[in-house]
């Protein structure tokens, strides 16, 4: 959990406004296809509403869509992730909207503000744009609206408000709030992802160190026990040199001291014999305990330096 959430603090604004993007493009195609066939389609609303006037706001609407249309294969083109392919269509139908208000009359208002509500909703069903862009595009056409029911002499301003612009108004908040609510949530969304990809790939590196590590550990294992076999391996051979052929000529000497014994010879001859034959006996006895130590393997260090140990064991028993 620790890790996740460092790495969800060490996430680039970048990587996230990249993601973010590539999200919303698919809702925001959708959006711009909708705008294409859709608000064409609103003409037959203009032609109800509007009399006279519907062919010069058909043209507009068509305007809107072919560039809504150039806009979509345009970014396509560069690469198919942009919000412009829906804030162009956004902007431009809400100016066409906001420029009908100067043209329509008092019995034609309400009809017109039912066409911006659909505007509006749909926007709030699709869009995920900051609140930074919102906030421009809302007040851009707050303001060309207002003028546009100040410059028509034709409508009154308490009708527009009576004959639905307080429901536009009130749809519009809704619009800012749900788009907003969206863009957060697929904002958390993508930080979550995208430190568990982090997290992922921490962890994978982590493990391919843990691996090499056991590996590296295999190898010197591996040497250790070779070292050690070839340490064991001298040390029987060692023990084998030990027993036969050391303790051969030991053996002759005491057959030799025998020999002498029963021999007539100078009192002080002897006595030199006799130091000689402790000496022979000690030394022998020297021999078969390193044998014996050898094969029972309770040597001191004789596994890591067994010369220089079974050095050290023969003069302590001298």
């Amino acid at each position: 959990m620790k890790l996740v959430k460092k790495q969800f603090e060490e996430l680039s604004q970048e990587a996230i406004g990249r993601e973010l993007a590539i999200s919303s493009t698919k809702y925001h195609v959708i959006a711009a296809w909708v705008a294409i066939l859709f608000n064409p389609l609103f003409a037959y609303t203009d032609y109800i509403n509007l009399n006279s006037l519907w062919q010069h706001i058909g043209l507009i609407r068509l305007s809107i869509s072919l560039i809504t249309l150039l806009t979509l294969f345009w970014t396509k083109k560069e690469g198919g992730v942009s919000n412009r392919i829906v804030i162009v269509p956004l902007l431009l139908i809400s100016l066409q909207n906001a420029y009908t208000f100067s043209l329509i009359t008092n019995s034609d208002v309400l009809g017109h503000n039912i066409n911006y509500i659909a505007l509006l909703i749909g926007a709030s069903l699709f869009l995920i744009i900051s609140l930074r862009t919102l906030i421009f595009i809302t007040f851009i056409s707050v303001s060309v609206t207002t003028f546009s029911i100040i410059i028509n002499p034709l409508l009154d301003a308490h009708v527009f408000l009576v004959q639905g612009g307080f429901l536009l108004m009130a749809v519009g908040i809704f619009m800012i709030i749900a788009i907003r609510m969206r863009y957060n949530l697929m904002l958390k969304e993508i930080k979550a992802r995208l430190a568990l990809l982090a997290s992922n790939e921490e962890i994978k590196r982590q493990a391919e160190e843990v691996k090499a590590t056991n590996e590296n550990l295999e190898i010197i294992v591996r040497t250790r026990t070779q070292d050690l076999q070839r340490k064991n391996q001298a040390l029987e051979e060692y023990a084998w040199i030990n027993a036969h052929k050391l303790r051969s000529p030991v053996a002759s000497i005491l057959g030799l001291m025998s020999l002498l014994k029963r021999e007539e010879v100078k009192p002080e001859a002897r006595i030199i014999m006799n130091h000689l034959q402790a000496s022979t006996e000690k030394l022998d006895e020297v021999v078969s305990s390193i044998t014996s130590a050898i094969e029972r393997a309770d040597y001191p260090s004789l596994q890591n330096q067994p010369e220089q140990a079974i050095e050290k064991y023969a003069i302590s028993n001298l």
